[in-house]
This record gives structure tokens, C-alpha cells and sequence, in this order.
């Protein structure tokens, strides 16, 4: 016959239910003699808990003796609890240790406060607590089940994302929806984005999701907001310009980097919007303000071009070296067309061709080509044809037709590189498909000759 003292989690329910302060029944002398009893019989909860009782001297004399060797009775039975109570005396400062065991016994008496600490301590590795999200989702799991709807919507989100647990999506929309039904619009952008972008085995529904996104957004979560900006923008089923305006407008006047740039680009171009310029700078400016990359390397662009904006060097350069110290190739790339043209800069090849490194090495095509180009030629740097062809061979591994072109070149005239004759006809063949003049020219020169 099943112990009916053990729940379905292994907890041992004489004691367990004394211990819960939030109850009627709260007695924690009762709740210590419970734990001794069951600790003599050998029941591994049990033996955890008379060892928080014995080593914080909670109803029975402290003996942090008795206390460790009890718990790693229970630990070698396989508790958890047990398990992490011992790294907690035996891992930290004293200090530290001293102040997660007093929690940890505030915790099991399902003490709101200790039980949100314990999270944060867990979850977020403070104090010199190492992250553990299991120990953090027990002790949420708490604060959950007490109606906290933040703790909902957190432990709903660590399921339905696998944060340090394992995915559970039965769990996930259990902790979601209590959050969603006590107004926590983040709980509702969450089921959301679950639905849209079909998180944890969930069938996409983009119906489901906007329902659900739109609660949220009308509930001012940001994210949310965003989500429907993008949807009523890209999907052609639901696509409405002005819809997407509105909610992208929402959620950058909340801050949000992405929102502020896609709606510059709107009021920019006057896409389901009265066009704008001076709205358009604006939000560039506040967009490229919060760190969003692609706002300074489009905004610089447009500054340069002079089309939809007017030509403004000086604001282009000061984005893109923002951009280009946060690593963005292609910020760098333009930066280095800009020094080795003299555009806003003086001259510069040294500092161009650092820079076109730097991009190339990041993947970035262009400066790859144009790397190749300097080392070829000895522009900015020492001339190197083998350091010329390795770059050429990149950029032409992605596709750039003069990158192709010249490295087929140099293989067909062994120049940097093993001689390889149909290897070197190849890349010209698959250059010249692609309508690059240069290519047709030097295959017809070969075949003349």
C-alpha cells in the first residue's frame, strides 16, 4: 500500500502541513516532532527537514552535527532539497551560508518574502549565489500558488522556454493563463508569442495569437506591441500598414529601439502614414539613441545618399563609428569606403584597410573583396598576393562576382595561390552568369588567346 504520509513529490505531509504558515494548522513545535518522527523511520523529506530544524535550532536544540550527517542520509535517498541544503553550508562564506539557510527555513514554511528572495538569489546568481533555476522555479513555484501574478507569469515563461528546467508546455499554460486571468499582460504577450512563433511543441496559430498579443498590447506591454506591429506588417494575410503603425508608434513611445526605427521608417517613406521627415529624423535619432544597430547604419546611409534626407556627413560618420564600435561590419565596411574616398574624412588608406580587416574577418563580403583588392595592389598596407587571393577566395565562397572573377584569375595564372586551371575557369564561368562584365571579358581573352 502507498504511504499516504508521502505526496506524489515525496514530501512528507505530517510535517509539511504544520510548517505552512499561511494555514490554520501552523505549528511549528508539532512540525519539528513530525520531522524527527519521520526521520526516524527513514523517510529521506523528512530527514531534510529535522536538519533545517536541528541546524537553525528551530523548536529543538542546534546540533549542526547531527544536522549535516541527517541530510546526507536524505541526500544519499535521493533528495534534492537535501542535496542543495548541504552546498549551502559547505560551499559559500559563512556569512552567506548562515543567510541561505535561515531563507531556506523561512521557504518551507512557505514564507512569501523568503520564498521570492530565494528566487532572486537563484535566478539571477546574486550575492555570490551560484545560478540554480531549479532551486529558482521550487521557491517561485511558492509565491505562484500563493496568487502572485508575476510569479505566475515568470514560472509559466522558465517552462515554456526550458530555463534551466526541462520544457513542460502542460505546466507553461497552467502558470500562464492563472497569470493572464489576474491581469498580467506580460503572461498574455508570452501565451502570444506562443502561439506565433509555435514555442514548445504549440501548433502556430497567428488567430490565437493575435488575440492574445492584442490583450497585452492594450494591456501596455511593449513587446507585445511590437509583435502586432510586425505581424500586420510582413504577413500578407493580415497586412495593414496603418494597423502596424499604430501599435509600432505604442511601443516606441515606450522605448522600444525596433518599434522606433520601423516607425521612422515609416513616417520616412509615408507607409500607411502622412509622410514626415522631421518625424522620421526623430525617431531615427531615438532608435540609434537606444543602441538599435540597423537604425545607425540605415540613418547614416540615407544621410550620405541625400534622397529621402538630407545629405548630413557629419551625423552619417558619427553613427556609423557608433555602430562600428558595437562590431557592425557593414557600419565598418561604409566607414572604410569613406576614409579610402576622402567622403567627410581626410584620406586615409591605413585606416581604411583596418577597417575593411576588421569587417572581413567578421564575414562581412564587401570588405572582404576589398581587403583582397588592398593587399593585391599595396594600398594602405604591404602588397601580399597571398594574403590577396585567401581573401578574394572568401568573398568569392559568398557569391561576389569580381571576387570570383579575380580569384579565377589569379588560379589560372598560379599568381598567390596552386595553379589550377579549371578550377580558375570555373569561378570565371560562374561570374560572367551573373551578367559581371569583367568575367565575360577575361574568358573571352583566354579563349582568343
Amino acid at each position: 500500500m502507498p504511504d499516504d504520509s508521502i505526496s506524489q513529490d515525496g514530501d512528507y505531509m505530517p510535517c509539511r502541513a504544520l510548517m505552512d504558515c499561511g494555514s490554520p494548522g501552523y505549528n511549528i513545535r508539532e512540525a519539528e516532532k513530525a520531522a524527527e518522527e519521520g526521520a526516524g523511520k527513514g523517510v529521506p523529506d523528512a530527514q531534510y527537514l529535522y536538519s533545517l530544524f536541528l541546524y537553525t535550532g528551530t523548536s529543538v536544540a542546534e546540533d549542526r552535527k547531527t544536522a549535516a550527517e541527517t541530510a546526507r542520509l536524505a541526500a544519499a535517498a535521493g533528495s534534492a532539497y537535501a542535496a542543495s541544503f548541504l552546498s549551502e553550508i559547505g560551499d559559500y562564506p559563512e556569512e552567506l551560508s548562515e543567510r541561505l539557510v535561515k531563507l531556506r527555513m523561512r521557504g518551507e514554511q512557505r514564507d512569501i518574502k523568503a520564498c521570492g528572495e530565494l528566487f532572486d538569489l537563484y535566478d539571477h546568481g546574486l550575492s555570490g549565489v551560484r545560478k540554480n533555476h531549479a532551486e529558482a522555479v521550487r521557491w517561485y513555484t511558492v509565491c505562484a500558488e500563493e496568487g502572485d501574478a508575476e510569479a505566475q507569469d515568470t514560472i509559466g515563461f522558465m517552462y515554456l522556454k526550458g530555463k534551466g528546467i526541462r520544457k513542460n508546455r502542460e505546466k507553461a499554460v497552467y502558470w500562464l493563463n492563472k497569470a493572464a486571468e489576474n491581469g498580467s499582460a506580460s503572461a498574455m504577450n508570452h501565451i502570444g508569442q506562443m502561439y506565433y512563433e509555435g514555442q514548445c511543441d504549440t501548433e502556430p496559430d497567428i488567430q490565437k495569437a493575435i488575440r492574445w498579443l492584442s490583450k497585452a498590447a492594450d494591456g501596455g506591454n511593449v513587446d507585445a506591441q511590437f509583435t502586432l506591429g510586425s505581424i500586420y506588417l510582413l504577413h500578407k494575410e493580415f497586412r495593414d500598414s496603418r494597423k502596424a503603425n499604430v501599435y509600432f508608434l505604442k511601443a516606441a513611445e515606450q522605448g522600444h529601439a525596433e518599434a522606433q526605427y520601423q516607425i521612422a521608417t515609416s513616417y520616412m517613406y509615408g507607409d500607411g502614414i502622412k509622410k514626415d521627415q522631421s518625424e522620421a529624423v526623430k525617431w531615427f535619432e531615438k532608435s540609434c539613441e537606444n543602441g538599435y544597430q540597423q537604425a545607425m547604419v540605415d540613418y547614416s546611409k540615407y544621410s550620405l545618399e541625400g534622397e529621402l534626407l538630407p545629405v548630413n556627413a557629419e551625423r552619417a560618420a558619427y553613427w556609423l563609428k557608433k555602430a562600428a564600435d558595437s562590431c557592425n561590419g557593414y557600419a565598418q565596411y561604409t566607414l572604410a569606403c569613406m576614409y579610402a574616398n576622402g567622403i567627410y574624412f581626410e584620406k586615409d588608406n591605413t585606416k581604411a584597410f583596418s577597417l575593411f580587416k576588421d569587417a572581413a574577418e567578421m564575414g562581412e563580403v564587401y570588405s572582404q573583396y576589398y581587403l583582397a583588392r588592398f593587399y593585391y595592389e599595396g594600398i594602405g598596407t604591404e602588397k601580399d598576393i597571398r594574403q590577396a587571393a585567401l581573401w578574394f577566395d572568401q568573398a568569392s565562397d559568398q557569391g561576389h562576382p569580381a571576387a570570383k572573377s579575380f580569384y579565377g584569375m589569379m588560379e589560372i595564372a598560379g599568381e598567390g595561390v596552386k595553379q589550377d586551371i579549371p578550377d580558375g575557369l570555373k569561378h570565371l564561368e560562374e561570374a560572367a552568369q551573373t551578367d559581371f562584365p569583367d568575367a565575360d571579358f577575361y574568358l573571352g581573352k583566354i579563349y582568343y588567346d
